[in-house]
């Protein structure tokens, strides 16, 4: 039997009563109250059972404000969600009924839609709020787990160009953290609160954004970089802070904020020698001091291109000398009473998640009365808050096949508590999607008793939608052999999206959505070395006399048409095929053929011409084919672009391939 809301309707008038009752009783497990004292005792005994309360105003002995008055007492006004029911409509009296705690009104006589809506809205909303609250303490450690994996992605993003260890993004964070922390027991006068250095140790996961615009073959020079390159390189400061400052819609968040300081100011010195803004001393806010020393620390100790890692021991001792940097003295004497905990600054994997079990007690379990008497105890306490909490918990088991499901997941998905032969029941089946229960099932088959836990993201439907969820499993295992399993569903359907969007900005390009310049050459790579066998075109796209659109009718204009050439493109080639916006005007295309490439590149040429608003759109094209190049991109690029080139010089508006060149 499916889950209903249990409501309780006080009215000391039976017929309104039996009204509300033939409205509400389909949806509704119904129970009542014929005055207020005896409304008191029912949601004295019913507790959190109750999904919402109908109160009456005028009622002998208590009325309506008078049990208002004990539920705000008592503190049940907070989770227990009240309609009054009333002919009274003055301002007074609903201000009164608004001050202790009333959700909203419903008049008589009855208006039967006006009633089921009210109900309906009211019992959702109360659900989701207490859904949310409860969340807040359970998921603390979800949060967190979610939060280290946004900053995985962000340092898989922001170093895949540069040949550094991907764990530096989370050194750095944590080494701040353990400073700010140090920095706070050490000096009564910095008073910088939890949540203030947490946000400094989050936003210094972006203290160097800035290197994606940095030239790749400067980011991994092996060697000492020139005057010149070193110029470029310092230029990730200002070009981090510029990503940030123009990231819509979060300017006056102070994470953003805080997240620019760093990023602009982490290569200061304390003694004005820095760059790019040359501060001096206390001019450089705290968030970038503690960033430069992490980073610094963490810089000594990793490998890099350029140079081998340093001992914790040697890193210290060269930054407390003042061969790698200047620091203000308080810091370093943070570092230095922090030596103790700078091992901690590790991402290895955890050394219990590779204990022996066959080095655990294996003794057999020495039952008595009292052990279970506790697990007795255990068992009831499990059970209760079970039954009563607002989290979606579920366990299954092989035999006999059944699947629980705790009431909010069960309301929650519209489904039965418990399900017999779940994978022979087509609601459940509805919800979960063949693919994901072949993905649940890979997953399960993994479990074992050394490792009993996993965890992964499914879309599942909900109300007819695709919405994500966490699942969080741990098998039940006697030994080598598993019994079932049980677990929690989490929502994590905010996060998945900001997520995805996180990776696609820095995959794509803002304007025309086409991949951008810095991953167009990762993906076409991993193509090309996909497929061995297959043979591939690179073009590079020319917009021709761009300039003039801009020129004649603005900015807005050319980027009007730099959009519809985009589209043009991306409606010229198939899903798999790559297109990149790498410069203002210029685009590449990357697609895969069989036999002949000319035909191909002369319908994407022609295709792609033509008019926007009276603006003639015409393209020089150089092509580069793997018939005649390496499988190499920067080879097919440079094959391209020399093509692009004399194409330009001999009158424009054409496009020239590789193999035709050579006949020529």
């Amino acid at each position: 039997m499916s889950f209903k809301p249990k409501v309780l309707i006080v009215d000391d008038s039976e017929i309104n009563r039996l009204i509300l009752t033939d409205m509400l009783e389909d949806k509704y497990d119904l129970i009542e109250a014929g005055d207020g004292k005896e409304a008191i005792r029912l949601m004295n005994d019913h507790g959190f059972e109750l999904s919402l309360v109908l109160l009456d105003y005028m009622m002998p002995e208590m009325d309506g404000f008078e049990v208002l008055e004990v539920m705000r007492e008592r503190g049940w006004n907070a989770q227990l969600p009240v309609i009054m029911i009333s002919a009274e409509t003055g301002a007074d009296y609903i201000h009164k009924a608004y001050d202790l705690g009333v959700y909203d009104f419903i008049s008589r006589p009855f208006d039967a839609s006006i009633v089921t809506h009210r109900v309906e809205n009211m019992i959702l909303l109360d659900a989701r709020q207490k859904h949310l609250e409860r969340l807040v303490a359970a998921q603390v450690q979800e949060k967190t787990r979610q939060s280290n994996m946004l900053i995985n992605i962000l340092s898989h993003i922001v170093e895949f160009r540069n040949e550094e260890s991907g764990r530096h993004v989370l050194n750095v964070r944590v080494m701040t953290k353990l400073l700010l922390t140090e920095l706070r027991a050490m000096d009564p006068t910095f008073t910088m609160d939890d949540e203030q250095i947490e946000r400094i140790a989050l936003a210094s996961a972006l203290h160097d954004v800035g290197k994606m615009s940095i030239d790749e073959k400067i980011l991994n020079k092996p060697g000492r970089l020139t005057d010149e390159e070193f110029e470029q390189m310092k230029r990730h400061t200002i070009y981090g802070a510029q990503m940030l400052e123009k990231v819509p819609s979060y300017q006056h968040d102070e994470l953003v904020k805080t997240a620019i300081e760093i990023a602009r100011w982490h290569h200061e010195r304390y003694d004005g020698k820095g760059y790019p803004d040359h501060l001096v001393g206390e001019q450089i806010p705290i968030s970038a001091q503690v960033v430069a020393l992490a980073d610094v620390y963490d810089a000594l100790t990793e490998e890099r291109v350029y140079k081998k890692a340093f001992s914790p021991e040697q890193a210290l001792t060269m930054i407390l000398n003042g061969e790698c940097g200047c620091f203000s003295q308080r810091l370093l004497r943070c570092l230095e009473r922090a030596r103790r905990r700078l091992k901690q600054v590790d991402f290895g994997p955890d050394p219990s998640a590779s204990a022996d079990p066959s080095s655990l007690s294996t003794s057999a379990p020495v039952y008595n009365e009292k052990s279970i008497s506790n697990l007795v105890y255990e068992r009831t306490k499990y059970a209760f808050y079970t039954s009563r909490s607002q989290e979606m918990r579920f366990e299954y088991t092989f035999s006999p096949p059944v699947l629980t499901l705790s009431m909010l997941a069960a309301h929650k998905f519209n489904l039965d508590s418990v399900i017999a032969d779940p994978l022979d029941q087509p609601d459940l089946m509805a919800v979960l999607g063949q693919d994901n229960i072949e993905r649940l099932c890979d997953r399960i088959r993994q479990l074992s008793w050394e490792r009993p836990e996993c965890e992964l993201e499914l879309a599942l439907q909900e109300n007819g939608e695709p919405h994500w969820f966490n699942f969080i499993l741990h098998g039940i295992f006697n030994e080598e052999e598993c019994h079932g399993y049980f677990g929690l569903i989490v929502d994590v359907h905010d996060e998945k999206v900001k997520r995805e969007a996180l990776e696609r900005s820095a995959h794509h390009d803002g304007l025309t959505g086409l991949v951008n310049k810095a991953y167009a050459p990762v993906l076409i790579q991993s193509r090309l070395d996909e497929k061995t066998n297959d043979h591939f075109a690179l073009m590079i796209i020319d917009l021709d006399n761009f300039k003039t659109a801009n020129d004649e009718n603005g900015h807005k204009f050319g980027d009007e048409v730099l959009q519809t050439l985009a589209s043009r493109i991306t409606r010229c080639i198939r899903s798999y095929d790559v297109a990149a916006r790498i410069g203002g005007d210029e685009f590449v295309v990357f697609l895969q053929y069989h036999d002949h490439i000319t035909p191909v590149i002369d319908r994407i040429f022609h295709s792609i011409q033509g008019e926007y608003k009276g603006y003639p759109i015409q393209t020089s094209v150089g092509v580069a084919t793997t018939e005649t190049c390496a499988r190499d991109y920067d080879v097919l690029f440079e094959t391209a672009d020399r093509l692009l080139y004399e194409v330009k010089k001999s009158g424009k508006n054409a496009y020239r391939i590789d193999h035709l060149a050579q006949e020529e």
